[in-house]
């Protein structure tokens, strides 16, 4: 059964997704907002206000909230990217009212004490603290930083310190009364049930809230970053070089964005790719390598990371420049785009094997698209990919003159990216 896709007159959309009984049922509220829509004086907002919202509402004290979750069986959690913040429960079908209550209770109904904006900042602190331990974390954090300069997707999604430290009560419950609004918020549901019945819970717990009408925005399709060719160097104590390298291609509305997965999968993204076969299995200068997509609504990029012992650095990165030159100059071959296309496949239909996975991809493509993107038609989109494409998008990403990177060590090798210049 397809899912139900619902726009009302406030501009809340509603997407429904009806499966067999005995399965555990789950509830997304999905909010368009993320470090994209902060400036440099409140960026983390997003991602505190997602820790604020656990923290005590006008009835339930973060105590109540986790121990009516437990007593529904519900596993709740949140997150923020840099597109969306997205507030999350399974549980049994026959909570799911219950989980209605709670969880619109949390995203609609937080107090915002300072007693507990002031405490939940240390906590981020220890979050950021942890994060700089990571030294995979610092190098792309570093590669975004560099990559998307100038737009609104060189910021880290978790603020900083600073940033944190400024950020007042007021602001924290201006941002909610500006982007915490109908026309922004996406309720996805999961579940053995009626649509009829989950249209009254979604008009009890949240349509009730807002009786103004509203608009979606569209949104803007046409934003590319091309970055200026750069790469940073950090030093930090660690026993292991970690490097990323990335290339810009289009955004998430791209044609392309499935062949882009296909091409990242092929190159470097699996056990069989040509990245892991020439610099491991060959060679045993890492223990990972990989090629993933990023893609967002204002870019994308094709990133490479790896991490390898300081004596191998040079000759690792000699072999991918070797790699990345004879995939333009050869291009892929049929065998590996057709083992591409059935791994890819896998991957879209054991995805849809979990009412959670189900209810995150709905609400994500809602957000993004104003529109269900079901499994049949990303398959079919797999299928139609051609190996003259992929080879063209190849030569076009795998550009030279719009390179980034950044390499952390405990003793950065400046003339490492030289094989780029």
């Amino acid at each position: 059964m397809k899912p139900f896709f619902k726009q009302y007159e406030n501009g809340l959309r509603l997407v429904f997704k009806k499966v067999e009984p005995n399965r555990p049922a789950s509830l997304f509220i999905a909010v368009d907002v993320g470090s994209c829509k902060e400036d440099d004086t409140n960026n983390g907002i997003s991602h505190f206000i997602e820790h604020l919202n656990f923290k005590g509402t006008k009835t339930r004290s973060a105590k109540q909230i986790s121990t009516e979750l437990e007593e529904i069986g519900a596993n709740a959690n949140a997150f923020t990217s840099k597109s969306n913040t997205c507030f999350f429960a399974t549980c049994l079908s026959e909570k799911m009212e219950n989980c209605f209550d709670i969880l619109t209770d949390i995203v609609f109904e937080s107090k915002y004490a300072q007693s507990d904006i002031d405490r939940e900042r240390l906590v981020i602190f220890e979050e950021i603290d942890m994060y700089e331990d990571d030294p995979e974390s610092v190098a792309y954090e570093q590669f975004c930083k560099d990559f998307y300069a100038g737009s609104v997707l060189q910021r880290p999604i978790i603020g900083t310190k600073e940033t944190l430290t400024n950020i007042t009560k007021k602001q924290i419950e201006e941002f909610v009364a500006t982007h915490y609004v109908p026309q922004n918020i996406v309720v996805s549901v999961v579940g053995d049930f009626e649509k009829e019945y989950v249209e009254k819970l979604v008009q009890k717990y949240i349509g009730k809230r807002f009786t103004k009408k509203a608009e979606v925005v569209e949104k803007n399709r046409s934003m590319v970053v091309i970055p200026d060719k750069k790469f940073s160097f950090i030093k930090k104590d660690i026993a292991q070089t970690h490097i990323v390298l990335g290339f810009p291609c289009s955004n998430i509305f791209s044609e392309n964005k499935m062949a882009f997965s296909l091409l990242c999968f092929i190159f470097g993204g699996g056990m069989g790719s040509r990245l892991f076969q020439k610099v491991r299995e060959e060679h045993g200068l890492v223990y990972s390598i990989s090629c993933m997509p990023e893609l967002y609504e204002y870019g994308g990029d094709i990133v490479i990371a790896l991490g390898t012992n300081k004596k191998n650095q040079t000759m690792a990165m000699q072999l991918i420049d070797e790699e990345i030159e004879k995939l333009v100059s050869e291009g892929f071959t049929e065998e590996e785009l057709n083992r591409a296309k059935t791994f890819c496949k896998s991957l879209v239909v054991s995805g849809v094997e979990t009412g959670a996975s189900i209810a995150k991809s709905n609400a994500s493509n809602v957000l993004c698209f104003n529109r269900i993107i079901d499994v049949e038609e990303r398959i079919e989109k797999i299928e139609s990919i051609s190996l003259e494409t992929l080879n063209t998008l190849a030569k076009q990403i795998f550009d030279q003159a719009n390179v980034c990177g950044c390499v952390i060590s405990n003793n950065p090798d400046e003339n490492l990216f030289n094989v780029f210049n």
